[in-house]
């Protein structure tokens, strides 16, 4: 076929697949796009990338791009990543300047994640994706957005595009306060195995191996067994098993198809979150717990294919079909013996499913018209859930009785382009576009007939405009004016609820105004300020183990950067946060947000000699916050120090992680709840907590080859 008909067949495919991309819309809009780079990757690739890794590149931003899309995209490389300590796979994503990521209810559970004054909770209002396939979990059984990370390996994620706000027209459902994005390896840089072992029954292993086939086929194999009981008088007995195949073919020297499939299974106890005088009152140890029964189990098996092709530099298209089926359960208590004096108040969460999606996407890079280039990206994403999920009253992990059982069909399709306009390399426009539709379908198997049935349909349309100007006058700085609508998703059940239904697309309003400078060439400075109004924010229900939505709010925040990278050994970055959260609903107007962080601080240092030595140190801060909306519970702030300090000689490497390095008294999750003890007379309004994990080291002897 000559390259004519290519380039047009191409564009029809484009026009098929509707409009936008998923993956070409990268942070630094690089003149070969993402999908191109995994085409091309091979074994040179893999070689530039262990030489990468030799030398430690933690370079952030791209110094030749001037068009980024705000001054708070980026892209995190392997070398940084593979600088900081990691007790846990959200440790990543850390490296997303701002984002804090915390655990509570057993290692096994998702993460609860703060960025840009929102306590996301497990990921109502953060973006997750896996090579563009979405984490986050629509209509869960524990809460909106549910994005559990435990089936990734971290030594395979070779980069983060992370973004924050609602400007990309590529981000959907979950992007409200940003979005980030793990990219795995076609091709590891070098096949490893690595054993650690640490304080409190850490026990892991995991290993790779890369290989090519003839001149155009690619395989990786991986896999990680771990384990760990933690420091609670109730050992954790986390358990899991992680598996990860990926085969890469090049059809041709400009595409290719990746096939990918991942496994996790784990399960676990939990603490439990502990009434603060429970433990003040000596009821029960710091690291005890309440009920000892609580934990869970879950497993995610994840089959993937993408197609890339790419036509010189003016066009490119990827399409990625996917299927997940995952299964999940979680006992919890959370208000021990408030509502049943007898049996107490567990909980059993369930939630199991299958779901398959298509993201496709096309770019075409028009000609230049008298110094104006012109890019076009186009694309679709959809996506359809079969659910049933339910909660159950339970007694140490025995039912007795139902309180929701539900089986919800959900289906959303989004549309999407964005036209992108550039003059002579110091002024970018983009003006985009989203259109979202999605419904359910909601069957009550409790109460169908009752008042309060959750039994019905719901759909709901919402359109996005995107716009983004960029001023670069000089190489060294550039100035950034963002605005963008974009959604969180609620869940289907309140939607579809008899009395006062939720809506289900909660639209959301960011505007930004940003600044990235280089007054030194081995430094990267930004600051932007931002507003972001939500119609509707979702609030944490203690009693019932879930969230509700509640009134409209506003955040505004400042967030200030820096990276600094000196003599490719020596790196060093530091992110701020500061914010203020309250609602605009007149009903409580002004009243403060409970939970938001008000301050967010991330900062390092990390190093690699020449002669294999390498170390970092790292801090992460969370300043105190209102618990509720009048402030008279706080949330307790915290400050926790990590270390890292290993030697790589030849093939061996030895690694010694060192977490929490001050051994600091710290609540890791901080909830208001209301709560009655055995001890207690009447129910009590305080704050429940999970603590943090003492001073804990880990080793890591490692092989390459």
């Amino acid at each position: 076929m000559t390259t004519r008909g290519t380039r047009n067949l191409l564009r029809w495919s484009a026009l098929l697949l509707g409009f936008g991309s998923t993956s070409v819309a990268s942070a630094h809009d690089k003149n070969e796009d993402a999908s191109a780079q995994r085409a091309k990757a091979d074994e040179e690739h893999a070689r530039q990338q262990a030489e990468a890794e030799a030398a430690d590149s933690v370079e952030v931003f791209v110094s030749g791009d001037r068009t980024e899309a705000s001054a708070s995209a980026t892209t995190v490389t392997g070398g940084e990543l593979k600088s900081r300590p990691k007790l846990r796979v959200a440790d990543v994503l850390q490296a997303a300047g701002g984002l804090v990521a915390v655990q509570h209810s057993g290692g096994g559970k998702a993460n609860q994640y703060f960025l840009r004054g929102f306590d996301i909770d497990h990921g109502t209002d953060l973006l997750l994706s896996v090579d563009g396939i979405p984490v986050n979990l629509v209509s869960h059984g524990h809460g909106q957005g549910y994005a559990d990370l435990n089936f990734v390996i971290p030594e395979l994620i070779t980069s983060l595009d992370v973004y924050k706000g609602t400007y990309y027209p590529h981000l959907g459902d979950f992007a409200t306060a940003g979005s980030v994005d793990m990219r795995l390896a076609d091709l590891l840089p070098e096949s490893f195995a690595q054993l650690a072992a640490g304080q409190y029954g850490i026990l892991r292993g995991v290993g790779g191996v890369s290989r090519t086939v003839g001149d155009s086929w690619r395989f990786t194999v991986a896999g990680e067994v771990a384990a760990q009981n933690g420091p609670f008088k109730n050992p954790e007995k986390y358990h899991r098993i992680n598996a990860y195949l990926r085969a890469t073919h090049d059809i041709s020297p400009s595409s290719s198809v990746t096939m990918t499939w991942m496994s996790h299974t784990g399960r676990w106890n939990a603490n439990g979150q502990l009434p603060t005088r429970a433990v003040d009152q000596g009821i029960v140890s710091r690291f005890g717990t309440l009920d000892p029964t609580e934990g869970g189990t879950t497993q995610r098996h994840i089959a993937a294919i993408r197609y890339d092709a790419r036509i010189a530099d003016d066009a490119a298209l990827d399409v990625t079909a996917y299927a997940q089926r995952y299964s999940w359960r979680l006992y919890s208590n959370f208000t021990y013996f408030l509502n049943d004096p007898i049996h107490g108040d567990q909980l059993e969460q369930t939630d199991d499913r299958w779901f398959v999606g298509l993201n496709g996407g096309a770019r075409f890079l028009h000609r230049h018209f008298h110094g104006v280039q012109i890019e076009t990206r186009t694309g679709i994403q959809v996506r359809s859930d079969a659910i049933d999920n339910g909660l159950h009253h339970d007694e140490a992990r025995r039912r007795l009785s139902a309180l929701s059982d539900a089986n919800i069909s959900q289906t959303s399709i989004g549309l999407y382009a964005e036209e992108r306009l550039a003059y002579r390399n110091w002024l970018a426009l983009r003006a985009g576009f989203r259109i979202d539709r999605m419904d359910a379908i909601v069957v009550d198997r409790i109460s169908p007939t009752s008042a309060n049935t959750i039994d019905g349909t719901a759909g709901a349309w919402l359109a996005s405009p995107k716009a983004s100007l960029v001023l670069a006058p000089r190489s060294e700085l550039q100035f950034y004016v963002n605005y963008g609508r974009g959604f969180h998703s609620n869940d289907a059940r309140g939607a579809t609820q008899a009395t006062n239904p939720a809506t289900l697309l909660v639209p959301a309003t960011s505007y930004e105004f940003g600044v990235r400078a280089r007054p030194w060439k081995p430094l990267t400075l930004t600051a932007a300020a931002y507003r972001i109004d939500v119609d509707s924010e979702l609030v944490w229900v203690g009693d019932a183990g879930t969230t509700a939505p509640k009134g409209a709010t506003r955040r505004l925040g400042v967030e200030v950067g820096g990276r600094m990278n000196l003599n490719r050994w020596l790196f060093a970055d530091a992110d701020m946060t500061l914010n203020r959260a309250n609602y605009t609903d007149n009903a409580i107007h002004g009243a403060v947000v409970a939970l938001a962080p008000t301050r967010t601080l991330t900062a390092g240092l990390a190093a690699k000699a020449p002669w294999g030595t390498f170390g970092s140190l790292r801090v992460r801060h969370i300043g105190e916050r209102p618990a509720v909306t009048d402030g008279s519970l706080v949330a307790e702030g915290f400050t926790i120090v990590d270390a890292q300090v290993g030697h790589r000689q030849g093939p061996i490497e030895l690694t010694i992680d060192v977490q929490n390095l001050l051994n600091s008294t710290w609540r890791e999750v901080q909830f208001a709840t209301t709560s009655k003890l055995r001890t207690d007379v009447s129910p009590v309004a305080d704050i429940n907590y999970t603590p943090g994990w003492p001073l804990t080291i880990r080793g890591t002897l490692a092989a390459y080859f």
